[in-house]
């Protein structure tokens, strides 16, 4: 679908003529057409990957053990180091690294798990968003001037504020 409206401009018969109805003032010519497709196959995909880790699960089984195999490795950990060391205080500050590095390493696969959540340190999705609107509205800016680029965002706001909530309003008023 994405490919035919991104070629649909350059053959649109109306009245066995050949009319441009695209909101470029002029036609795009061929490599603008090939990068304009292959973002739009990197964006694809890229989505359809980020979809498949959201939605596969991960086991619970295999968590639940990873964690019990580490929490009993590290309870056991002083009682085979109080051997190999001769000062108690060495041992004591070797088990306070491990200990602390694989807890550390623990709490970062917990906050990994869900990077599209709320959290203060998960994605920004609204950020990346505007992002990807600002290149576009620049990229259109660019090729077609003020008056299009104008269209696009006068377009955007009606669609995005007829599809959001009120309490999200303000953020889509950031957007613009």
């Amino acid at each position: 679908i994405l490919r035919g409206e991104i070629l649909s401009p350059r053959t649109n018969n109306n009245n066995n003529s050949k009319t441009t109805t695209c909101c470029l003032h002029r036609t795009m010519t061929g490599p603008e057409e090939l990068k304009l497709l292959s973002h739009a196959a990197e964006f694809t995909s890229a989505y359809h990957g980020l979809t498949k880790m959201i939605t596969t699960p991960f086991p619970f089984p295999l968590v639940q053990m990873t964690r019990t195999i580490l929490f009993v490795w590290l309870f056991t950990l002083p009682l085979s180091l109080l051997k190999d060391m001769s000062s108690p205080w060495w041992s004591m500050i070797m088990i306070f690294f491990v200990t602390y590095g694989f807890l550390g390493l623990e709490y970062v696969s917990i906050e990994l798990d869900d990077p599209f959540g709320d959290d203060n340190n998960d994605f920004d999705n609204l950020e990346m968003a505007q992002r990807v609107y600002e290149d576009i509205y620049i990229t259109l800016f660019d090729c077609d001037g003020y008056e299009a680029a104008e269209n696009l965002r006068k377009t955007m706001s009606k669609k995005v504020l007829s599809t959001s909530s009120p309490s999200s309003r303000m953020s889509v008023a950031e957007l613009t």
